[in-house]
């Protein structure tokens, strides 16, 4: 028999939290390798839970919060040149590098080895991977595949160097690179491979009927393609009576387009079947999707965090990257929402911030219309993403070249550099006190009045 080890590496960055993710890709992968009779092993180094670190204490050890999320274990890391004018300590997420060797080894020899990657920007730890695998395991082949593989695919073959590349998307390929694995409609993911699960994540389909200029789903799923009602119904069921999972979050791109055909009958089989479950929707949700029967139908299910894509409320930056949504639909959403039950807890949007071309007003007046509107901020910070409409505008207006998939972090600030690293942290010190007061109750400011407070922050820190 075959064997197939199958790797999700650690993340090297200022900051990383488990919001319900889990490696989809890799685990539909798998799912189809079992399929064709191979066996099959998942190191996953995000694993909170893993025995070696899960009793870690202090600052460093995994912890839990609400609803399945929690704190990864970490340990402080070498610090990136590029990033020197960032004032954060650098750190590396994830089981410990003896650990991660110690797993390698521990099974059979395996006779190809995949490894799946994140964020372009994370590729430090998809190199650390493959370098152990190739030390643990000489002459083995090595498949790379996931998001930095098909963004920064010239990138990988020189700095990470695996064997093979697999572009696209993980359930769109086997990953041995031969044509069309499981598809996201006919398969589900090998879950049962997991050690432990306190909450987990699923797809109603993939891809996304929209072309936003700064997002590079077109490139990851061109197709969109939806699962059937009945199958996501049943996997939904599948977590809950089998795993006991009460918490599961939707990481679909559009998961709201075509409602009537598509999330309204899943959420009416979810209902029907009693199934006590907590639904999360990381990704931000399309507002002007949202009706007083889809609000009623999410609080029946058993939605507990709903995000919102505002993103900005300037008409240039609609016109620029996208159409998805009026301010006029946005608060119609929200008042669908607070109507069917849910409250400033459950509501968050996600606004823009450290786009090309944006003045300091433009990510100040979407803060304060989302407030206005009693709906807490998520801040967005701006990632360029190498192959979208938009790469090359954040290109010419960056202050460091981010052809470098490091310089692609959001967290830095890469188009504004140390000054728009700054004026982002005066806009975290804004949205907070918005919704520290939000969540006591309180719509603390008027819309204008909400601009001028920041505006004048911004001046006091040099960076307006």
């Amino acid at each position: 028999m075959q064997r197939a080890l199958l790797v999700n590496p650690p993340i090297y960055d200022f900051a990383a939290y488990d919001l319900w993710a889990r490696p989809l890709g890799l685990l539909y992968v798998a799912a189809a390798l079992e399929r064709q009779g191979r066996e099959v092993r998942i190191i996953d180094c995000l694993d909170r839970f893993h025995p070696s670190i899960r009793d870690v204490g202090g600052k460093h050890g995994p912890r839990s919060r609400n609803y399945g999320t929690g704190s990864y274990y970490w340990r402080e890391a070498e610090k990136p040149a590029v990033y020197d004018y960032v004032p954060r300590v650098y750190k590396r997420f994830g089981l410990p590098e003896e650990i991660l060797r110690r797993e390698i080894a521990a099974g059979p020899k395996p006779d190809f080895i995949g490894i799946t990657s994140g964020m372009t920007y994370w590729y430090l730890g998809v190199a650390e991977a493959v370098r152990i695998c190739r030390e643990v395991w000489p002459g083995v082949e090595i498949v790379l595949g996931g998001i930095y593989a098909t963004l920064c695919a010239g990138h990988a073959e020189r700095v990470v160097k695996p064997d093979t590349i697999v572009r696209g998307g993980g359930m769109d390929r086997s990953p041995t690179g031969q044509g069309r694995g499981p598809g996201v409609a006919n398969s589900l993911p090998a879950y049962h491979l997991l050690s432990h699960l306190p909450a987990t994540a699923i797809l109603t389909g993939s891809g996304c009927p929209f072309a936003c200029a700064y997002c590079a789903s077109k490139i990851l799923a061109p197709k969109l393609e939806r699962r059937p009602v009945q199958q996501v119904a049943d996997e939904i069921e599948l977590y809950r009576r089998r795993f006991n999972i009460a918490d599961i979050a939707f990481y679909d791109d559009a998961l709201l387009w075509d409602t009537e055909d598509h999330i309204k009958p899943i959420l009416r089989e979810v209902i029907s079947r009693n199934l006590g479950a907590r639904f999360h929707t990381p990704n931000g949700l399309h507002a002007r999707m949202i009706d007083a029967e889809l609000a009623r139908l999410m609080r029946e299910a058993g939605f507990v965090t709903i995000r919102l894509s505002l993103e900005t409320v300037s008409r240039e930056g609609q016109a620029s990257w996208d159409h998805k949504v009026r301010y006029d639909e946005f608060l119609a959403a929200v008042a669908y929402l607070k109507s069917a039950g849910f409250s400033a807890e459950n509501l968050g949007a996600y606004v823009m911030a450290g786009t090309p071309d944006e003045s300091p007003s433009d990510p100040l007046s979407a803060i304060a219309a989302a407030h206005a509107a009693g709906v807490g901020v998520r801040l967005a910070e701006y990632s360029p993403i190498p192959g979208t409409a938009d790469f090359e505008r954040a290109r010419a207006a960056a202050a460091v070249d981010i052809t470098e998939p490091l310089l692609q972090n959001n967290t830095v600030a890469p188009i504004g550099g140390l000054e728009g690293f700054k004026r982002h942290q005066v806009l975290k010190s804004v949205v907070q006190k918005l919704n520290d007061a939000l969540l006591s109750g309180q719509v603390l400011v008027t819309p204008k009045e909400a601009i001028e407070d920041g505006v004048k922050a911004l001046e006091r820190a040099g960076v307006m």
